[in-house]
């Protein structure tokens, strides 16, 4: 499928005002192009199901915490807001507990995000450049990875880019029924993450930029859309209060502030991360869009341009800042990538470099194949010296049921685990096991984590006659010990991995449970003590 360039705007066009209308006015074309995007997103979407079907790969320690959140659908969570928990819960309420069907939304969702985006492309340019823009973001390999795992941006992105979609046409269109629609699409789009926020940031760039963009959010379509935010928010900014910004207060952290300084050489790492999430052609054709087609609008495709880049430049921007001083993961500037997709299609129809991006695109489904590949025979990627990035989710199933044995012979009125990932593993692998009330040691006085506020041990002289301390952190066993009358070896749990990774937690009995106060003298008399 050729990149044709669209036709500059004639004289006297609005330069704010973007025709939906194929280029090329041939109605039967148009029509085979749609069908052709349908389906190519629907053989996408069926394959990245069938994987997670087929993957022997286990759920990670974040996707069994969403699982439990599912089980006690609210309006709120401690690290996360709700959307990503009603998700499973409707899928899992379908289908039950398996991992696939925890997962399935994932591919589910993204393949509605490439057709938002294709007719995002296709009313702002043309037909042509809408599919393209959708190929790019479906074959992204960040998307790729996303559409295997249950995570957050797995239902933030279709919301954002459903958006974005809906924030145009508001432009095109301004209308009260079209401003409650972008209102509460924006609104569950924040209810997924807080990362949301850049919509905002990017609207009112928009806003500022763009004279029709600016015309419909200062209409009573505005005032509409504004309204049907806080109403969408309401209940979980209740929820937060109610629980002390438990949420809000976890995301800051998350920034890593304490940490803070300069850190240039960041930046490098920065930029190669986004190359890995967006594919490194397409990162580039990025770089070029902005370098050599955004300026100021003399044509409708200007306009549209420089509109989708109040959607790109700020997460990028910011997170390239956070990443400078202190960190940032390479997830966190995904926002930015649904508009880019859009951005590098049009730039490429314009500038005729469609064999760039067919390059590009190639070279992100081979990124795609590759996951495939890992995902169903993770054996191959040990061979390629992937067992670090893949040890989080192996060996859970296994983990339990060895567990769940010592529990028995040594007769636990309840388990103790000291590392809030390998809790929420064991609840999930666990739950149809004969387990003892398994618990989350507390590290601090107040919880820190989600378990920690929902697990605790209860020293009331039932739960802690005889617990069987499971142990991850070495750290943290001079601490645990520290908290109890009496703490004694009870051997390891070790479980391969692969062929030279192992998973050990040692074990101890203990009972008579009385923890320390966590104050200036227990951080001082535990520094630097460790028991390997």
């Amino acid at each position: 499928m050729a990149v044709a360039p669209r036709p500059e705007a004639r004289q006297g066009t609005d330069p704010e005002r973007v025709s939906g209308a194929p280029a090329s006015g041939d109605d039967a074309h148009s029509s085979s192009l749609h069908r052709f995007v349908l389906l190519g997103v629907g053989a996408v979407v069926l394959v990245r199901l069938i994987v997670t079907a087929l993957t022997p790969l286990e759920l990670a320690a974040d996707e069994a915490q969403y699982w439990r959140w599912a089980q006690t659908p609210d309006w709120g969570y401690f690290s996360k807001p709700p959307f990503i928990a009603w998700v499973i819960a409707a899928s899992t309420s379908l289908f039950g507990d398996a991992e696939w069907a925890i997962r399935a939304p994932a591919a589910l969702l993204h393949g509605g995000a490439a057709i938002a985006i294709y007719t995002l492309g296709q009313r702002a340019f043309d037909q042509r450049v809408g599919a393209w823009a959708a190929a790019v973001y479906l074959l992204m390999p960040g998307v790729a990875v996303s559409s295997a795992v249950m995570s957050t941006d797995a239902v933030l992105l279709p919301l954002w880019t459903l958006a974005l979609l809906c924030l145009w046409r508001l432009r095109d269109r301004p209308g009260v029924a079209g401003g409650t629609t972008l209102g509460l699409v924006i609104g569950l789009a924040m209810l997924a993450k807080y990362a949301a926020l850049y919509l905002l940031v990017g609207a009112i760039l928009a806003a500022i930029v763009d004279r029709a963009t600016r015309r419909a959010l200062l209409s009573p379509a505005g005032a509409a859309a504004a309204a049907a935010l806080l109403l969408t928010l309401t209940p979980n900014l209740l929820w937060n209060a109610a629980n002390d910004f438990a949420t809000v207060s976890h995301t800051t952290e998350n920034a890593n502030w304490g940490d803070a300084g300069f850190k240039p050489e960041h930046l490098l790492k920065f930029i190669g991360d986004q190359m890995a999430v967006f594919g490194p052609m397409s990162f580039g054709l990025l770089v070029a869009a902005f370098a050599l087609r955004l300026k100021p609008p003399k044509t409708a495709e200007d306009s549209a341009r420089l509109w989708l880049a109040c959607f790109v430049l700020p997460p990028l921007l910011v997170i390239a800042g956070q990443a400078m001083i202190s960190r940032a993961h390479a997830n966190w500037a995904a926002t930015a990538y649904p508009a880019a997709s859009v951005l590098i299609a049009s730039f490429v129809a314009q500038a005729r470099w469609g064999a760039t991006l067919k390059a590009g695109v190639a070279l992100n489904l081979l990124a795609c194949v590759f996951v495939v590949v890992v995902a169903l025979a993770p054996a191959l990627a040990d061979r390629m010296g992937l067992e670090n990035a893949l040890k989080r989710t192996r060996g859970w199933s296994e983990t339990a049921t060895e567990l769940a044995a010592r529990a028995r012979s040594v007769g636990a009125t309840a388990i103790l685990i000291d590392e809030r990932e390998v809790w929420h593993e064991i609840d999930y692998y666990g739950r149809e096991l004969d387990l003892p009330p398994h618990r989350l040691w507390r590290r601090h006085d107040e919880p820190r984590s989600f378990a920690e506020a929902h697990a605790p041990l209860v020293g009331n002289g039932s739960e802690d006659q005889l617990v069987l301390v499971v142990s991850h952190v070495p750290e943290y066993r001079p601490r645990m010990r520290a908290d109890f009358q009496s703490f004694d070896s009870a051997g390891n749990i070790e479980i391969r991995l692969s062929p030279n990774r192992y998973r050990i937690l040692k074990l101890y009995t203990a009972s008579g449970f009385k923890p320390l106060a966590r104050d200036a003298a227990y951080e001082a008399r535990f520094k630097d003590q460790s028991e390997d």
